[in-house]
């Protein structure tokens, strides 16, 4: 069976879930809880089950797009995502400049490892501008170019931090260095594998715990797509979800020998429906979270796949951003939020982070939280 691209089923029941709203657009779930988690921050969380049960985010804790310097920061729940807590700065950014882009994960051994690279930024928080000033600093930043990756390790939860050189990776044409998203995974053997982006998607993998990296493949070699997320699946294929820079929605990639090589299998969203993160939930299904960004509507859906991630469900709106803005008033008021990250509990709860500019009960950046339960898989039902 091929990928099953969307449908005209998928398009009604994502306009179903923009005309109703969340949570009354999903099906009656045995849990739904939300919460303001972190408070101004713009976060692009990024989630990761540690050692013992403790959930971590890695988070850009500032209400900014990286417009400042500053450094990612990890923050923990050790009541599955209830509450958070800030324990530590993996790789603190050096005058006059951040580190904001991120991935991140967990070794066999159970040692939490991330990249990070960031930007030169001249500004120092908190950011005072206004949105028009906001808006004109892409121009303002256009000559800079990305800093190469640094990897650090922590042995207690992210507390501490062993920090490595920065990896000396080849350079894009435009002088950026490649930019690391997703998340980090073993693949076996003792080796771990990331996505990084640039002009392509590559697919790196590191047989030192992160230390150094070298490439395994090329995701996708058009330049047509960057932020990917990728997981292993039970059969050992590599699947992952590429966000299209033209196209603007999720293409699916499958590899089939450990990231050497990897093949197109469609799109999985609509145009202006991205990032992605990819969960394996208890029962096998692969759960798809993903930002939507469509006019008038705007927050995180879920796909649910079965275990090959080659059938998936109609789209089901998890949460509504409403407004998404922090100056609802204003006449042209700039909305932002998505980037969805999700990990399962051991208890099965599903824990999803995501970001977002203001809501009507909250109208500043901030990482938001939903606890919830998924339906049971269809033929649990029968």
């Amino acid at each position: 069976m091929k990928l099953r691209h969307l449908s005209a089923v998928a398009v009604v029941g994502i306009m179903f879930a923009a005309a109703h709203g969340a949570p009354s657009a999903l099906p009656a779930l045995p849990l739904y809880e939300r919460y303001i988690a972190i408070d101004s921050a713009c976060a692009w969380p990024r989630l990761t089950v540690l050692p013992h049960g403790e959930i971590s985010a890695l988070i850009w804790p500032y209400p900014n797009h990286g417009f400042v310097q500053g450094a990612a920061e990890c923050w923990n729940s050790m009541d599955n995502g209830r509450t958070w807590h800030r324990v530590g700065v993996p790789v603190p950014n050096a005058p006059g400049t951040n580190r904001m882009n991120a991935a991140a994960g967990v070794l066999d051994d159970g040692t939490y490892v991330v990249l990070l690279s960031g930007w030169p930024r001249p500004y120092l928080p908190p950011w005072t501008g206004t949105l028009d000033d906001e808006a004109k600093l892409p121009a303002v930043f256009k000559d800079a170019r990305t800093l190469p990756s640094v990897p650090a390790a922590s042995h207690d939860n992210g507390r501490t931090w062993e920090r490595d050189a920065a990896l000396d990776l080849p350079r894009q044409a435009n002088g950026n260095s490649l930019t690391p998203f997703g998340c980090i995974a073993p693949l076996g053997g003792g080796e771990i594998g990331v996505m990084l982006y640039g002009d392509k998607v590559w697919f790196y993998t590191s047989a030192d715990r992160g230390k150094t990296w070298r490439v395994r493949g090329v995701v996708a070699g058009d330049g047509a797509h960057n932020e990917t997320t990728w997981l292993r699946l039970a059969n050992g294929d590599l699947f992952a979800a590429a966000r299209g820079a033209e196209n603007s929605c999720l293409d699916a990639y499958r590899s089939t020998d450990d990231g050497a090589t990897w093949k197109p299998e469609g799109p999985l969203t609509l145009s202006g429906q991205h990032p992605a993160d990819l969960t394996r939930l208890h029962d096998g299904r692969i759960l798809l979270s993903y930002g939507v960004r469509n006019p008038g509507f705007w927050g995180v859906a879920v796909r649910f796949g079965d275990p090959t991630a080659r059938s998936w469900s109609s789209p089901t709106m998890l949460v509504d951003f409403e407004d998404s803005s922090d100056h609802p008033r204003a006449p042209d008021p700039r909305r932002d939020g998505g980037y969805p990250s999700t990990v399962v509990a051991a208890d099965g709860t599903v824990i999803t982070a995501y970001y977002c500019r203001g809501v009507p009960a909250h109208y500043r950046y901030h990482m938001g939280v939903v606890r919830w339960l998924p339906p049971e898989a269809e033929a649990k039902r029968k």
